[in-house]
């Protein structure tokens, strides 16, 4: 190998280059000041906070409804989903938009959306590897990525 050559691989960050690794990408939002990460992939739109009207009778997860150009959305808690207190939300707070399936999907009241990254599929270490006092339910791994700690939310567990 040319010096040059191994110069330039001693030069790379290899652990944390997404460029030599698969990576997926997520939306990270935050709750209660921990990050999480929903898949791009099933999310439709990110929300500003405006009115959403009360549903009568509905689950405690459940805050109201939406419309959004003319499709009906139920906006869940995601602080209630995690089992964490309810506080009112601020000009941050967004709802995003996440595809259950072709033709569902529902609105998440999340603390704060922070950004979008690209994060290695190997950085993630399934729950089982952690002791997680607050359950399981909807948290498939966690990954420590650029001294970050990056939940990831599984939405089939989480609505089960």
């Amino acid at each position: 190998m040319k010096e040059a050559d191994r110069a330039m691989l001693e030069d790379a960050d290899y652990d944390e280059d997404n460029r030599l690794h698969n990576t997926v990408r997520f939306v990270v939002f935050s709750l209660e000041g921990e990050r999480y990460g929903l898949t791009v992939s099933r999310i439709r739109e990110v929300l500003r906070v405006g009115e959403i009207r009360d549903v009568p009778g509905s689950a405690a997860e459940v805050l109201g409804v939406i419309n959004v150009r003319g499709i009906i959305i139920t906006v869940l808690s995601a602080r209630r989903l995690f089992q964490l207190p309810d506080k009112p939300h601020q000009d941050q707070a967004r709802i995003i938009v996440v595809e259950l399936d072709e033709s569902h999907a529902i609105g998440l009241l999340v603390d704060q959306v922070q950004e979008v990254q690209d994060i290695p599929e190997h950085l993630f270490e399934p729950l089982s590897n952690y002791n997680n006092s607050r359950g399981a339910k909807g948290i498939s791994s966690i990954a420590h990525y650029r001294d970050q700690v990056i939940i990831q939310v599984d939405l089939e567990s989480l609505f089960e």
